[in-house]
């Protein structure tokens, strides 16, 4: 079965609609941080279980180099994702800053 983008740790979680009324803007800035927070502990636990594959390997516990390849991979993707949410969070920022009010 497929997950839509609003599963797990979505947008749709992190940004609840803002046009609906009792909307606050400090529990967007709340929601925000909580998706952000997420990220992070989630790509370090790919990090984590890369170097633990990595290690196992090397050790020589573990035979298998696909599997530590494919575990390199998805934490490798993953950082750059976050790097690239990053940069796109401050973008919007700085294009916010720059808005006239």
């Amino acid at each position: 079965m497929i997950e839509g983008i609003e599963s797990g740790i979505g947008i749709g979680k992190a940004f609840p609609d803002v046009g609906t009324k009792g909307a606050k803007p400090s529990s967007l800035v709340n929601d925000t941080g909580k998706f952000f927070g997420e990220l992070v502990t989630k790509v370090n636990e790919l990090q984590a279980q890369s170097d633990s594959a990595i290690q196992s390997l090397a050790t020589g516990e573990s035979q298998g180099l696909h599997e530590v390849m494919i575990a390199m991979e998805k934490s490798s993707i993953a950082f750059q994702f976050l790097g690239q949410v990053r940069n796109k969070a401050i973008d919007a920022y700085n294009e916010v800053m720059r808005m006239q009010v």
